[in-house]
């Protein structure tokens, strides 16, 4: 059997950044690890003193998505009302369908996992 694999280094991952789009305007910036059609990893960024710093910005989870924080900070504001801040290490699930508004700390960055669930 051969195992195939993607393997992605440091300065690989540093070059990657490419603008992150929401709603047509670019939020940060996102580094992808290449591997399966369903699945979407990278490292995620928002540097100091460019938009979204300190911005809030709603988001609406097409999928269903693992973070890790790696650096800085987010508050997480949830359609309920309820508010949660994620620091270097925290992690968190967000199912597809969930709305929030997230308010970056820069520099901010988080390895993200996001699944596409199979079409009924």
């Amino acid at each position: 059997m051969t195992t195939q694999r993607h393997l992605i280094y440091a300065d690989q991952l540093s070059a990657g950044y490419k603008p992150f789009i929401v709603e047509g305007e670019v939020t940060g910036e996102l580094s992808e690890v290449p591997g399966r059609d369903d699945v979407r990893t990278g490292v995620y960024r928002v540097l100091e003193g460019q938009y979204p710093d300190r911005v809030p910005v709603p988001y609406f989870f097409e999928t269903d998505e693992y973070i890790w924080v790696i650096e800085g900070e987010v508050h997480i504001s949830s359609g309920d009302g309820d508010e949660v801040v994620l620091r270097p290490g925290d992690s968190a699930f967000f199912p597809q369908g969930s709305e929030s508004t997230w308010t970056f700390h820069a520099p901010f960055r988080k390895f993200s996992v996001e699944i596409q669930k199979a079409a009924a």
